[in-house]
């Protein structure tokens, strides 16, 4: 049995209702405007947790929506269905780095990375694969099981884990991302989880903000 990673980008017109998303692990970004999930109000730039079945109301003009979620591979596509609703798959990948066997625990992360003008890392690992997609800038990255060509806002793409990285930036101006990513459950808690190669130091502190950080259980 193995488990895949989903993007969705959702879009609601004012006091448009979605009927309830099956229940499931996902995480829950706004990317623009207001939502409620399950009457919670959420803003531009929060997110949540939640694993129950979830109905997502739009509370402004316009509201856009990323979301995450991971389930069985081979699931039916988990669609957000209403009137005054446009909902898409992005991405879907099926996680073949990880062993995920029933009752395991994993961590369930979205953070957001910030890389100044023209920054192009070092070679670095990831202790568990994600999706991520781009705020602002522009982003690519050379790893060898899937390459990223140069991707602009609103462009997801897959980093797998374990395969070395050597990610570039826009050259004139910041480039920041989310990242949607299962993680080792001993990493609850803390901070970056980049394991940079040759030695080499991390970026500092201030270039990674954490949204949601929830343990859970296959």
């Amino acid at each position: 049995m193995t488990h895949s990673l989903h993007f969705y980008q959702d879009q609601l017109l004012q006091g448009a209702r979605s009927a309830p998303l099956r229940s499931l692990h996902r995480m829950i970004l706004v990317r623009h405007g207001r939502v409620r999930v399950n009457e919670r109000l959420l803003a531009e730039g929060e997110a949540v947790y939640a694993d129950d079945a979830s109905v997502i109301v739009g509370d402004s003009e316009w509201s856009f929506v990323w979301r995450w979620e991971l389930e069985q591979t081979g699931s039916p596509s988990n669609l957000l269905c209403g009137e005054e609703i446009f909902s898409i798959l992005r991405m879907s990948r099926e996680i073949t780095s990880l062993d995920m066997p029933p009752g395991s625990q994993w961590l369930f992360r979205l953070d957001r990375i910030r890389m100044p003008a023209g920054r192009v890392t070092d070679p670095h690992v990831h202790p568990g694969p994600g999706i991520r997609c781009l705020l602002e800038g522009t982003f690519s990255a050379d790893q060898m099981s899937e390459p990223v060509p140069q991707r602009l806002p609103g462009d997801p793409w897959w980093e797998v884990g374990p395969d070395e990285v050597v990610a570039r930036g826009a050259p004139a101006m910041r480039t920041r991302f989310m990242r949607g990513m299962i993680l080792p459950d001993k990493f609850a808690g803390g901070t970056e989880t980049a394991t940079w190669l040759d030695n080499q130091k991390p970026p500092p502190t201030g270039n990674w903000t954490l949204f949601v950080d929830h343990s859970i259980t296959l």
